[in-house]
């Protein structure tokens, strides 16, 4: 019975035996060699910080010089704006060159926006919420924009655009900017395409630029189907070509005529042939009446009638 019990005794302890070894091998050894420790960071979220036109240094938006920063209305950072600049007189122009006309005048007790005409922002032809078409000012149906198209530009009644693509404006055909109108009054072929406004600027599109108000196709690209494309020597625009200026040849000396001209009055002409002013070589005497000045008829014949009195004589005597 010893014997049995024996033999049940080791053959419970080979299977405690390796259950406690699995148990005590997952647990962390106390020493230091060969110690490996999980650790986690817990990161922050980043803040975007908006910078147009400038750069983001130590979290701030730091601008060019030349530029101020103009804060966004939440959140950090803001915009790059160069205020009054040489192309860019009355508006603000970004660090892209393009120039934004925020403004707004008082004239007459009308409020005007203001547009980007010759490098200045200059006042519209119509007050807020009205747009010129055809000489007048026609109030604006559309509430989902607060500005209208810059003049020569009336709203695209087909596709009139979103918040996001801008305000679709296509030209006015009435519209004659002083350069195109001719001598008798008429306008030229209009030559502009359409444009897509924004609050206080307008884009005028790949190949083309604004000359005064219109926008128009650049060299040497010309309009074709409202899209400025390249074609040919002949472009869109109703500009008249540029001539060069040529070298003019150097004049020659003009050759004198064979016939002498009469020198002008008070002048006389030397023997070199130039005429210079005249002046007298001799003195002219000057008379008195002390000077006695023999008589007229004084050594003179005698007179054919002696008896017939001279100064007294009348035709009926």
């Amino acid at each position: 019975m010893t014997r049995l019990a024996a033999v049940i005794a080791i053959a419970m302890f080979g299977l405690i035996a390796p259950t406690m070894a699995f148990a005590q091998s997952d647990q962390a050894p106390t020493g230091t060699g060969s110690t490996r420790q999980l650790t986690k960071t817990i990161r922050e979220p980043v803040e975007a910080i908006a910078c147009d036109g400038g750069t983001v240094i130590s979290g701030q938006c730091a601008c060019p010089a030349g530029f101020n920063l103009l804060p966004v209305p939440s959140g950090k950072g803001g915009k790059c704006l160069q205020s009054n600049a040489e192309n860019c007189r009355g508006g603000d122009l970004t660090a892209d060159g393009t120039c934004l006309c925020n403004g707004r005048v008082t004239m007459s007790g009308e409020t005007y926006g203001l547009e980007w005409v010759g490098g200045k922002c200059i006042p519209k032809r119509c007050p807020v919420d009205t747009y010129l078409k055809a000489g007048q000012c026609v109030a604006s149906n559309d509430r989902a924009f607060t500005f209208t198209c810059r003049t020569g530009y009336i709203p695209d009644a087909a596709s009139p655009g979103a918040a996001a693509t801008g305000l679709h404006c296509v030209p006015d055909p009435t519209f004659c900017p002083a350069e195109s109108r001719r001598k008798n009054g008429s306008c030229a072929a209009p030559a502009a395409i359409a444009i897509d406004c924004f609050e206080g600027r307008c884009i005028c599109g790949p190949n083309a630029e604004f000359v005064n108000y219109l926008c128009q196709c650049t060299e040497p690209y010309r309009n074709v189907g409202g899209s400025c494309v390249a074609g040919g020597p002949q472009t869109a625009s109703h500009r008249p070509e540029a001539k060069v200026e040529t070298e003019e040849p150097e004049s020659k000396p003009a050759e004198r005529s064979p016939r002498r001209k009469a020198c002008a009055r008070g002048t006389v002409r030397t023997k070199a042939g130039n005429c210079v002013a005249a002046r007298p070589g001799y003195a002219i005497p000057r008379l008195g009446p002390e000077v006695g000045i023999p008589s007229y008829y004084q050594g003179a014949r005698p007179h054919r009638y002696p008896n017939y009195p001279i100064g007294t004589h009348s035709l009926y005597d």
